[in-house]
């Protein structure tokens, strides 16, 4: 599947695919890492989204998005143990909808992306729930560092067009993002959804 496309700050801890999310994720632009499996390439659609929430003081709740990311991503709904899924992340590409949020997002207590421009999702393994959803098991890499991820999504539509939801629950504290003076009243978990179309091919 090719994708095309606070106090302040959670993005910095939301990715994803991208995770997941990740494994589902459309409407950006970018270059991305290949996938290798024998499982059907899907083409994402223009128009999909990658949004973040986190909580702030406890009380206040902060949502952004990214508006770049790619995606290789190889995917059999009747075989998801065939499936390779490749997310990278432009995050740079990060808004709170707050110029001087943004800003901070860029510097070194969120994102850095002056040390690392890109955050990566790769799946190890795709699994099917019994409730009808699958997840992906992989490996997140942001600011450097590397951590094991799940990505959680759903599938409906027909063999040849699919429309893809799904979640992921990312812990920021890990990538080391968000210890300084605008971070530290920030929810330690950041709530990360995506939702897009994708044709076969």
């Amino acid at each position: 599947m090719h994708i095309h496309k606070t106090k302040l700050f959670a993005a910095p801890a939301a990715l994803a695919l991208l995770a997941g999310t990740m494994i589902a994720l459309g409407g950006g632009t970018g270059e991305a890492t290949a996938a290798t499996s024998d499982a059907p390439a899907w083409a994402v659609q223009p128009g999909g989204e990658l949004g973040f929430t986190v909580m702030n003081n406890g009380s206040e709740r902060l949502t952004g998005k990214f508006g770049t990311w790619s995606g290789d991503i190889r995917f059999d709904p009747l075989a998801p143990e065939t499936a390779a899924i490749a997310i990278t992340v432009d995050l740079a590409s990060a808004t709170l909808n707050d110029g001087f949020r943004d800003g901070l997002l860029k510097g070194d207590e969120f994102f850095d992306i002056a040390s690392g421009p890109t955050a990566t999702f790769t799946s190890s393994s795709v699994e099917a729930l019994p409730d009808g959803r699958y997840v992906a098991h992989g490996t997140l890499s942001l600011r450097g560092v590397s951590q094991p991820q799940d990505v959680e999504f759903r599938l409906t539509g027909g063999d040849e067009a699919k429309r893809v939801e799904g979640s992921a629950t990312i812990e920021r504290q890990p990538f080391n993002i968000g210890f300084g003076q605008y971070g530290g009243s920030l929810d330690p978990s950041v709530a990360v959804e995506f939702a897009f179309d994708a044709a076969r091919g």
